[in-house]
């Protein structure tokens, strides 16, 4: 056998492999490491980092970096959808003459700007399976799907738009336009699929997206919204307010809105997950952002006392957070120490916590029994 033969030999060994071990997993969590341009997969049941998959690709013989913001695992479990937004990363040749423009690549070959994509992951094999072309500077945030999994919405935060994607045929099938200068950032959807919930940013709202008539309401909020939750019986609508840090609860029968103080000393809440009896809602105190200092803690709130019950000490600046479907852990992303908190839910207490790589960002959870979590 030549060297080449071997060489190829031992590749596909090790691609087998790594498609076997992945067909065996029960549970993952998929976890987007922003400041290095990929997914880390994570056991749950042995607590252990599985692999890393790379997102970069290759564009007139330079390496393109894209930054994952977050990750989504679809309801039916079947794909894993990312958030990447684009930049030329740290291989990028600077052009020797003057001649040449700053987005010239190698031998004066102009480069276009990367686009920022929607990318999708193959949870069977944890490989690449799909690149969506969005556009350049979107700043694409989150993407949610609906509970058929078969359409996919994306927040293009300073384009103040929303991408609607056929996610059988991965392709953009529309785009909805929020209110200027509103910054769409977080979104969930409705359980019964009829609804998407948007967290306005700039806007300081909470958009009501209709799903059949494509018809966007707005209801003002105290603060400027970064991440919505809906509680698994579909009776509140919940965002958190980064700015006056604060938690705004909408009733979707009432119509009515009331806010939840966080305690003193909050930093800045984003992310936050209901528990599966809709009683409950962890919200991570990030912090970092905006000249606040970082946080350490997330914050359990008791939706029928309307009030801060718990706090747990988790790592520095909490972000991402998802319940397990049995609400009985949490998984939490701190960006600033590059790890993921273990959080046991009977207890409220931290239990561990795992290095994941720099600054680690959305997270969503996979279970091949039961599929994704919304």
């Amino acid at each position: 056998m030549n060297k080449f033969s071997t060489f190829l030999a031992i590749v596909t060994l090790a691609s087998s492999v790594n498609v076997f071990a992945a067909a065996t997993e029960r549970e993952k969590l998929y976890i987007a490491i922003e400041g290095e341009g990929k997914i880390a997969v994570f056991d749950t049941s042995t607590q252990k980092l599985l692999r890393k998959i790379d997102l970069s690709y290759e564009q007139h013989g330079m390496t393109m970096s894209v930054s994952p913001h977050n990750v989504q695992v679809a309801p039916d479990g079947k794909t894993v959808w990312v958030t990447a937004n684009g930049s030329h990363g740290g291989h990028e040749t600077k052009p020797a003459s003057n001649q040449h423009n700053d987005n010239d690549g190698p031998h004066g070959i102009a480069m276009e700007t990367p686009a920022d994509e929607v990318l999708v992951i193959d949870p069977e094999t944890d490989t690449l399976i799909q690149r969506i072309p969005i556009g350049p500077a979107l700043h694409l945030a989150h993407v949610v799907l609906t509970p058929d999994s078969s359409t996919a919405f994306v927040t293009a935060q300073n384009e103040n738009a929303i991408y609607k994607l056929d996610a059988h045929q991965y392709k953009v099938t529309g785009k909805l336009q929020a209110p200027q200068g509103s910054q769409p950032h977080g979104l969930r959807i409705a359980p019964d699929g009829s609804r998407a919930y948007i967290a306005l940013l700039q806007g300081k709202g909470l958009g009501i997206l209709d799903l059949a008539s494509g018809k966007l309401e707005t209801v003002p909020l105290n603060g400027a919204a970064v991440q919505t939750a809906v509680t698994p019986d579909g009776k509140f609508v919940l965002a958190t307010l980064y700015d006056t840090k604060k938690l705004a609860v909408y009733d979707t029968q009432s119509k009515s809105l009331h806010d939840i103080e966080l305690l003193k000393g909050a930093m800045g809440p984003v992310q936050l997950y209901p528990t599966p009896d809709s009683r409950f809602v962890y919200v991570a105190d990030q912090g970092h952002y905006f000249g606040q200092p970082d946080s350490q803690w997330v914050y359990k709130v008791d939706l029928e006392k309307s009030g801060v019950i718990w706090s747990i000490k988790a790592g520095t600046a909490p972000h991402g957070i998802v319940v397990a479907k049995d609400g009985k852990t949490a998984y939490v992303t701190n960006i600033a120490s590059d790890d993921v908190s273990v959080i046991d839910l009977k207890t409220d207490t931290e239990t561990s916590r795992i290095p994941v790589g720099k600054e680690p960002n959305g997270i969503s959870l996979w279970s091949r029994d039961t599929g994704g979590t919304p």
